[in-house]
């Protein structure tokens, strides 16, 4: 082979090295973008039981991706969680170990207020560093340092409760018409501090 062949093989092969590595670099980007879109790869899973209506999947996703970036602080404590939708429920919503049941149908607001609340209970439940917030929410509500957390009088005296409506307002920037107990301004402000770490 002559010199000159071999220089214009070694040139071709360079710009299809070069073309390769474009196409690679501009895939690249857009699968970043696409992951960027989709959210953060360490925001922990949601997964749904088998059922779940592809709307109610769909508004559970994205009221988890909002949830989860209101604590950024808190990804490394918060482990994944099952969303159920309900025919059958006696109440809007309920929490049990890593499971949220949802009661369906009802209106996307409605449906998105229940599932920060019951999303804040996996919260409480999954994350040790709750106890922090516990403890500066207690003090807000003029409540003893040993107030039982999941006890009241009534629903909506139950400290745990109380702070997931708070949750709800501080999460979603509106107040549910459903919600049953008066939240504290202050506390909405303390919510976002601790999910930034402050």
């Amino acid at each position: 082979m002559s010199q000159q062949r071999f220089g214009q093989r070694i040139v071709v092969s360079m710009r299809r090295a070069l073309a390769i590595a474009l196409i690679a670099s501009a895939l690249g980007a857009g699968l970043a973008a696409a992951a960027s879109a989709l959210g953060s790869p360490d925001r922990p899973d949601i997964g749904f039981t088998a059922g779940t209506p592809a709307d109610v999947r769909a508004l559970a996703e994205r009221t988890w991706v909002h949830f989860v970036d209101v604590f950024p602080a808190r990804r490394d404590c918060l482990e994944p969680v099952t969303v159920r939708g309900a025919w059958e429920l006696p109440d809007r919503g309920a929490y049990e170990e890593g499971l949220v049941s949802i009661r369906i149908p009802g209106t996307a607001p409605n449906l998105e207020a229940t599932l920060v609340h019951e999303f804040a209970h996996h919260l409480e439940a999954t994350c040790p560093e709750h106890t922090q917030l516990r403890a500066s929410f207690l003090r807000s509500q003029g409540l003893p340092p040993n107030t039982p957390w999941f006890e009241g009088s009534s629903w909506s005296s139950i400290p745990s409760e109380r702070l997931a409506e708070s949750m709800t307002v501080a999460i979603l920037g509106r107040r549910p018409w459903h919600i049953a107990v008066r939240v504290d301004p202050a506390v909405l402000g303390q919510i976002r501090r601790w999910g930034l770490g402050h």
